[in-house]
C-alpha cells in the first residue's frame, strides 16, 4: 500500500516539475564566479597545467588541498556529474556508481542493500569511512549507503586508500566524500528568482524500479536556494537463475522517499549556509553479510524503516588576514533504524525478532583554516565528533512475546587536531606530509541490559565476568597520532612518480567493545571493552602519465595491520549456552596484509569523439596469526568502457569483470568462477533536436546484456549450505532501463 502511495505522489510531483521546468526555464546555469576567481589566485593549480599540459585541474575536498589531483601523492578518484547522471543505469544506487572506482566492488545483499569492499575490506568493518562535504556520515555502516541518492550529489571524491591524517580513525582504507549540489540559478542576479527543475527519471525493468528527482532552485540578492526530493520504489528484481519456478530473489525490493535542501547567503566574501536532509528508506536482504543463506532458505531480514534526520549550519569565508579562508560548522544527525528478522522458515526455526535501534545521535563540528605561505600550502583546525547512544537495543520476540534490551548506552567522542602542508620543492617536485591528534573518550553505562540480567541470574559464568568487565571499564581513554608523508616527482612533462607512506588507525567503538548484533542478526557476539585500538602502515608506489587527452595511473601498496579487529566469524553466534563451543567476541587477532595493484585511465581520440576509460584492481591477503588467506576478497575485478561521442548523442558500451576466486579460507567461503556483464546504453541530446531542451539527455539502454549469472566473490554466504540463488546472492539479470536527466 505504501509503496503504491509512493508512486502516485513520484508521479504527481514529476509532472508537477516538468510542468514547472518547461514554464520556469529561464536561462542556463551560471558559474560559481566566487570560486574561480579563488581557483585563479591558485598558483600551483596554474604553473602546473602549463607544465604538464593537463586538460584540466581538479582540487577536491578530501584531500583538504587547493592542489589538483595530479599533484597529490594520495590516490584519488572523483566521479563528476556526468558519471552520476549517465552510468548509474539500472538503478543500482551509490554503490553501483562506486564501482568505477579501482579498488571498490560492491557486494550486493538486496536490490539496494549491501556494503562495499574498500582494498579488500567489508565497508562493515568500518575501515572506510563515507562523508557528506567532509562530515562523517556515521552510523549503521551496513544501512548507511540505502539513503544516498547519487542524483542528489555533485560530485563523488574517492581517496583510495588511508587518510586517517586527514580524518581520523577508521579511515584506513578509503574515504568516500560526497559533494551537495549547490544553486547557481540567477546567483549574480539583483532580485531573487526560482524554478523548478527535473534533475531525474528513471524506470528499470529488472525490478520494476521507478524513480527520480526534482529540484527547486532560487538565486539572486546575495541568497542561493536548492531544495531536492528524491524517491525510488521497486519490487523484487529478477535473475537469470529459476529457483522453485521462480527467478526472482525474493526479499529484495525497496523503497526510499528523502527530502534535503541547501541554502546559503554571501555578504562581504561570506557564505552562510544551512544544510539538512531527511530520508526514510525501506530495504529488504535477499541474502548476503547478516542474511547468509537468504532468502532462499527461509531468512527473511529487513530495515522498515530506516530514517535519518540531518542539520548543519556553518560559514566559509574568503580572503582572510591571516588566510586565504576559513570555515567553520556544527551538525547534527540522527538514525533510527528497525530491523526485521524473520527466521521462522529457516531449518525448522522459531525466531521472528523486531530490533529497534533508536535515538542513534550524532553532533560535532569542526574549524579549518586554508593559505598559502610561500611555496606552502597549509590546510590546519581542530574537529569534534562524538556519537551518543542514550537507549538501549531492543529486541522483541514476535514468537513468545518477550521483550530484551541487548546492550548499554554509551557515548563515542573524537577530539582531534590536525595539519597539512603541501610544499613545492621544485618546478617538478611536490611533497605532501599530513599530521594529526585524536583523543578519543568512550563511556558504557553501568545500565546492564536484560539480557545481561538473564544470564547473570542463570549463573552463566561468561555474563558474569563480561558484565564484571564492563562495569569496571565504563571510562576509557585512547588516543592516536598518525601522519603521512607524499611525493610526485614529474619525470618528464608528462610521467610522472608517486610515493606516499602513512600511519593509521581504527578505534573500536562502543558497539564492538560491547555485546552486538553484527549486521543486524538476531544473536550476540561477547562484550569486550580491553579491546586495543588497531593501526596500519601503507606505503603506496606507483607512476601516472597525464597530458591534455589522456591519463593513466598505476599504483601498488602495501598494508601491515597490527592488532587487528575481527570476529572469528560472522555467523551463528550465540551464548545460549555457558559451554558452547560457538561463542564469538570481538579480539585484536594479530597481524594481516594486504598488498595489491590499481590501474585507473582515460583516453581520448579524435576531438573526443571516441573515450576509452578503464578501472582494475588486484588484491591479495594474509592473516600472518592464523596463516590463511583473508576471507571474501576479490582477487582481481575492474570495467572497461567505450564510447562514442556523436552530434545527436553517445553510445556507451560497459564491461564490467570479475575474476574467479581460488585462494580462499575454506573455513568461511568457497571458491568462485569468473564471469563477466555487459552494459550497453544510447544517450540522446535532446538540445540537437529541441533548443528549449537545454542540457537535457534522454537514455535508453540494457544493463547485463547477456543475462550472465553473476556471483560476486567477496557477497558473504554461509557454506553450511548449497548453494542457492541467494547464497551467495546473485546479481540482477537483463534490465531494459530509461532515464531522463537534466545536467545543469
Amino acid at each position: 500500500m505504501q509503496q503504491k502511495t509512493l508512486k502516485r505522489t513520484l508521479v504527481s510531483v514529476s509532472m508537477l516539475g516538468i510542468a514547472l521546468s518547461v514554464n520556469l526555464y529561464a536561462q542556463s546555469t551560471q558559474p560559481n564566479t566566487q570560486q574561480e576567481a579563488k581557483n585563479s589566485n591558485n598558483s600551483y593549480s596554474n604553473e602546473n597545467a602549463q607544465k604538464v599540459l593537463l586538460q584540466s585541474s581538479v582540487t577536491t575536498q578530501a584531500l583538504m588541498s587547493e592542489l589538483p589531483i595530479e599533484l597529490q601523492a594520495k590516490q584519488v578518484s572523483v566521479l563528476n556529474q556526468d558519471t552520476l547522471l549517465e552510468t548509474n543505469i539500472g538503478g543500482g544506487g551509490i554503490q553501483s556508481v562506486l564501482e568505477k572506482v579501482p579498488g571498490i566492488v560492491y557486494s550486493r545483499s538486496g536490490g539496494i542493500n549491501g556494503q562495499l569492499t574498500i582494498r579488500g575490506q567489508n565497508s562493515n568493518s568500518t575501515r572506510s569511512i563515507v562523508m557528506i562535504d567532509g562530515v562523517r556520515f556515521s552510523g549503521r555502516n551496513t544501512l548507511e549507503f540505502n539513503t544516498l541518492d547519487p542524483y542528489a550529489f555533485q560530485s563523488i571524491e574517492v581517496i583510495r586508500g588511508p587518510a586517517s591524517s586527514l580524518w581520523g580513525a577508521d579511515a584506513m582504507n578509503g574515504v568516500i566524500n560526497l559533494r551537495s549540489r549547490i544553486s547557481n540559478y540567477n546567483i549574480d542576479g539583483e532580485t531573487f528568482k526560482t524554478t523548478a527543475r527535473i534533475r531525474a527519471l528513471e524506470y528499470a525493468s529488472v525490478n520494476n524500479m521507478f524513480g527520480g528527482r526534482l529540484e527547486v532552485l532560487g538565486g539572486g540578492n546575495g541568497f542561493d536556494v536548492l531544495v531536492g526530493l528524491s524517491t525510488k520504489v521497486a519490487q523484487d528484481y529478477v535473475t537469470p537463475i529459476t529457483e522453485n519456478g521462480s527467478n526472482k530473489a525474493k526479499n529484495s525490493k525497496y523503497n526510499m522517499l528523502g527530502v534535503d535542501f541547501n541554502t546559503g547567503y554571501t555578504h562581504n566574501a561570506t557564505r552562510y549556509y544551512l544544510q539538512g536532509r531527511y530520508t526514510r528508506v525501506e530495504s529488504h536482504r535477499a541474502g548476503g553479510l547478516g542474511a547468509a543463506p537468504g532468502s532462499s532458505y527461509g531468512i527473511l531480514m529487513s530495515e522498515v524503516p530506516i530514517t535519518e534526520y540531518y542539520l548543519r549550519a556553518g560559514a566559509k569565508s574568503h580572503s582572510l588576514s591571516f588566510a586565504d579562508s576559513m570555515e567553520a560548522y556544527v551538525y547534527y544527525r540522527q538514525w533510527d533504524t528497525d530491523i526485521w528478522n524473520n527466521r521462522l522458515g529457516f531449518s525448522n526455526g522459531s525466531t521472528n525478532i523486531h530490533q529497534e535501534v533508536y535515538n542513534n545521535h550524532y553532533i560535532g563540528g569542526r574549524l579549518v583554516f586554508d593559505g598559502t605561505y610561500g611555496k606552502h600550502s597549509l590546510s590546519y583546525g581542530g574537529e569534534i565528533h562524538s556519537a551518543i547512544s542514550p537507549t538501549q537495543v531492543r529486541q522483541n520476540n514476535l514468537v513468545n512475546n518477550i521483550s530484551n534490551t541487548t546492550n548499554r548506552p554509551s557515548t563515542n567522542t573524537d577530539f582531534a587536531i590536525f595539519l597539512k602542508d603541501d610544499f613545492k620543492a621544485t618546478n617538478s617536485w611536490f611533497l605532501s606530509a599530513s599530521l594529526r591528534g585524536d583523543y578519543i573518550l568512550t563511556t558504557i553505562s553501568k545500565t546492564r541490559s536484560s539480557v545481561e540480567n538473564t544470564q547473570i541470574a542463570s549463573n552463566n559464568a561468561i555474563a558474569i565476568e563480561t558484565a564484571r568487565l564492563l562495569d569496571e571499564n565504563g571510562i576509557i581513554h585512547n588516543a592516536a597520532i598518525t601522519g603521512s608523508l607524499g611525493s610526485v616527482w614529474f619525470i618528464t612533462d608528462y610521467i610522472s612518480n608517486v610515493i606516499n607512506l602513512s600511519h593509521n588507525f581504527k578505534d573500536p567503538g562502543t558497539g564492538t567493545r560491547m555485546a552486538s548484533t553484527p549486521s543486524g542478526s538476531s544473536t550476540l557476539t561477547v562484550g569486550n571493552p580491553l579491546i586495543k585500538p588497531e593501526y596500519s602502515q601503507t606505503a603506496e608506489f606507483g607512476f601516472r602519465f597525464q597530458s591534455e587527452n589522456h591519463w593513466l595511473s598505476l599504483i601498488g601498496f602495501f598494508t601491515n595491520y597490527t592488532n587487528m579487529i575481527a570476529l572469528s566469524s560472522y555467523q551463528n553466534a550465540t551464548i545460549t549456552t555457558q559451554n558452547s563451543s560457538a561463542l564469538y567476541r570481538s579480539e585484536n587477532i594479530g597481524k594481516a596484509i594486504i598488498t595489491g595493484v590499481e590501474l585507473e585511465g582515460r583516453h581520448s581520440f579524435l576531438d573526443s569523439m571516441i573515450v576509452l576509460s578503464y578501472v582494475g584492481s588486484y588484491n591479495y591477503g594474509q592473516n600472518l596469526t592464523d596463516n590463511k588467506p583473508i576471507a571474501y576478497l576479490a582477487p582481481l575485478y575492474g570495467s572497461a568502457t567505450l564510447q562514442f561521442n556523436l552530434k545527436y548523442g553517445y553510445v556507451n558500451l560497459t564491461e564490467r569483470f570479475y575474476g574467479k576466486k581460488t585462494r580462499i579460507d575454506a573455513q568461511e567461503e568457497r571458491a568462485h568462477k569468473a564471469y563477466a556483464m555487459t552494459d550497453i546504453y544510447l544517450g540522446l541530446k535532446l538540445e540537437s533536436f529541441w533548443e528549449s531542451c537545454k542540457d537535457m539527455d534522454f537514455i535508453l539502454g540494457i544493463s547485463n546484456l547477456f543475462n550472465q549469472v553473476g556471483r560476486n566473490p567477496v557477497t558473504v554466504e554461509n557454506i553450511s549450505y548449497p548453494i542457492a540463488l541467494t547464497n551467495p546472492l546473485v546479481d540482477p539479470g537483463r534490465s531494459f532501463n530509461a532515464k531522463f536527466v537534466w545536467k545543469y
